[in-house]
């Protein structure tokens, strides 16, 4: 149930003619420029571990006294051991912590993902299901027409069948306009927009995600709390804390400065005309500045993270059974319309258009009959879109696929 971020092998949609969920995945993730952006953040946070390995730079000691005596000489700061592995120890910290957020905006972005595929291929099925209207109220204009000929219906059942016609005309057009927003929208997820005559997924079959054998929502729970990101990512953040407060007391002892060099006494104001070495030193004493205010911060940065991980838990969990219990909403749905209502609708819709072809029925009931099968079409690919989005919404809140 892991769920891969690894970017495609190519970011165009040329070998082949079909772009299933998966291909679409790799494809966003690999071209997306919002996710480049993301994954440059963790070179900005790499670079705190070369600053981490830098030594205080050595200066050049001159001191010019009266009476002509000259020092010139190297001036060094001796860093304790213990600063260099501290700063190290929490610069990868950082690192950790940065790659934890990379991962969990890619696996927001995945959820964005998944939600435009199924919005579009939705739209697509929903404009199969227009265009069926409009053949079916097509044949019912002509089936009126036929009857009208023979003497066996008013000339009000030509006019009825052309409206309903038209009404079915412009809903296509609707359907096409849709069809071209999702796929826009699509398009600007996956970077690309050689995406627009490829075949996407069925949602009615290869994309309803089963969730019958779903486990219960305490085991999700347990499920969220091993696998969301947000929890990790708070517990990095307490270690990245927990490091910075070892760099703050390993600042408390001052680094010392060593002055070393040549001192020279003019033979003009000095008999005795000499040069010899001198060494000076100078050790700050941690009597006022113990790293006092940068220690409370952190101590008090410790108290709130635990907090903060308790805060993401309850909202977690919140959303683990507000997903759970959406999914179950809209399973029971999409199991009515499978075993009940779509065969009895489309069996209606049969028998309405035959009754009126052999006179039993008038062009208001045909007409009715296959407009309430076309909602119940419509019905069920909405519940089918509802039913995503909340298992979409159940993945995004426990952290990995449900598949």
């Amino acid at each position: 149930m892991a769920c891969s971020f690894a970017p495609a092998a190519s970011g165009t949609i040329e070998s082949d003619n079909s772009l299933p969920l998966v291909r679409a995945f790799n494809v966003a993730l690999s071209n997306n420029p919002r996710m480049a952006a993301v994954r440059a953040q963790l070179g900005i946070t790499q670079s705190n571990l070369v600053q981490a390995n830098v030594l205080p730079n050595p200066g050049v000691f001159i001191d010019n006294q009266y009476n002509f005596t000259y020092k010139l000489g190297a001036s060094l700061v001796i860093e304790p051991p213990w600063r260099l592995i501290f700063r190290r120890a929490a610069a990868k910290s950082q690192i950790t912590q940065t790659d934890l957020e990379i991962t969990r905006n890619l696996w927001l972005f995945r959820g964005e993902v998944r939600k435009a595929y199924v919005d579009c291929a939705v739209a697509v099925e929903m404009a199969e299901v227009r265009k069926q209207v409009h053949a079916l109220m097509m044949h019912l204009h002509s089936v009126a027409k036929e009857r009208f000929e023979k003497g066996d219906v008013a000339k009000l059942d030509i006019y009825r069948a052309e409206l309903a016609v038209i009404q079915a005309d412009i809903q296509v057009k609707q359907a096409e306009i849709q069809i071209q927003q999702t796929k826009e929208q699509l398009a600007i997820l996956l970077g690309t927009n050689s995406f627009a005559s490829a075949m996407l997924s069925s949602v009615r079959t290869e994309l309803l995600t089963d969730t019958s054998s779903l486990p219960s929502e305490p085991e999700l729970f347990k499920v969220a709390k091993a696998n969301r990101l947000e929890l990790k990512i708070v517990e990095q953040q307490r270690k990245v804390n927990i490091a910075n407060l070892k760099v703050a007391r390993g600042n408390i002892l001052p680094a010392p400065r060593f002055n070393v060099g040549g001192m020279t006494e003019d033979k003009i104001n000095s008999p005795l005309n000499r040069r010899t070495v001198f060494f000076q030193s100078t050790i700050e004493l941690p009597i006022l500045d113990r790293q006092q205010g940068i220690i409370a911060r952190l101590k008090a940065t410790e108290e709130q993270l635990k907090l903060e991980s308790l805060s993401q838990e309850n909202i977690i969990n919140a959303q683990v059974f507000l997903a759970y219990r959406r999914v179950q909403v809209q399973r029971v749905k999409i199991d009515t319309f499978r075993k009940r209502a779509l065969n009895l609708s489309e069996t209606i819709s049969n028998a309405a258009d035959l009754s009126y072809r052999i006179g039993q029925t008038d062009i208001n009931s045909a007409i009715v009959a296959q407009q309430e099968n076309v909602l119940v079409q419509t019905q069920y690919l909405d519940a089918v879109l509802a039913y995503e989005l909340a298992v979409n919404d159940l993945e995004q809140a426990i952290g990995i696929p449900l598949q």
